[in-house]
């Protein structure tokens, strides 16, 4: 992968704050967390921090036209209750034999290197974020909601390295919850999160909304069925819940030290 040069995309302030990957040559931002873990700065697949990228189910590492039970790796067969669709045929990551096939159970909580899209594509310093992970973005930085990022008019987050303990965790929805006294802009160290939505079926949602849903690649103690994931609106930040694993969400991927 080519090193991304975002001063040709005007936004040559953050590159300071870049660390590169000396295999892959991938932007990455220390955002000071207690992990030490790095960010990338774009979804997997897009050009820039601004595009959705490409949408993957859980554990998958292609891209599909139909996201569904129907078309879900590790499921070979699925039911309808109450008008929502499960999943009762697990072949990998399931811990309730009665969602596994044939009572098929294994042990593993997380994905496996060959099933994280972001080791497959980008190599084995990087994966897709544990919930744990999620969590401590959170907790660990300054939340800044924003519907035109960049001037790019895109939906997202922008998540600032906190200058001061007092700004970790602190959120902001225009003019409402924790401002700091101090400003945060563009040319602080940050990464963006644009609301890249999802894809149910054959339908995907784009930046144009509010929905914002990243995988993480833990799975979830709710059932087989679900993987954890994190999912924000403008005034709703949930850093890990349930979802689907059949539907299509973006990536975002980190490299430890």
């Amino acid at each position: 992968m080519k090193k991304l040069l975002w001063a040709t995309f005007g936004v040559a302030l953050i590159s300071t704050a870049f660390a590169e990957d000396n295999n892959e040559n991938v932007a990455v931002v220390d955002l000071g967390l207690e992990s030490g873990i790095l960010w990338t700065t774009c979804n997997l697949g897009a050009t820039n921090p601004w595009n959705c990228g490409n949408y993957y189910a859980w554990g998958e590492t292609e891209t599909k036209k139909e996201y569904s039970w129907n078309t879900y790796k590790y499921c070979d067969d699925w039911y309808i209750k109450n008008h929502i669709a499960y999943s009762n045929s697990f072949t990998k990551y399931c811990y309730d034999s009665n969602f596994g096939k044939d009572g098929f159970t294994d042990t593993l909580t997380i994905l496996e290197p060959t099933d994280d899209v972001a080791t497959v594509v980008l190599g084995s310093d990087y994966s897709m974020p544990t919930a744990a992970d999620w969590k401590e973005l959170t907790e660990q930085c300054r939340w800044e909601w924003t519907s035109n990022y960049n001037g790019h008019n895109v939906n997202g987050y922008i998540i600032y390295k906190a200058k001061s303990d007092k700004d970790k965790g602190s959120k902001s929805y225009y003019d409402e919850y924790y401002t700091p006294p101090v400003p945060y802009t563009l040319s602080d160290t940050h990464i963006f999160l644009p609301a890249a939505g999802g894809c149910w079926g054959a339908i995907c949602d784009s930046v144009s909304g509010p929905n914002c849903n990243y995988w993480a690649a833990t799975h979830g103690n709710r059932s087989p069925d679900y993987a954890n994931y994190c999912h924000f609106f403008r005034h709703l930040l949930m850093p890990v819940d349930v979802e689907f694993r059949y539907k299509g969400y973006p990536i975002r991927a980190v490299r430890r030290k």
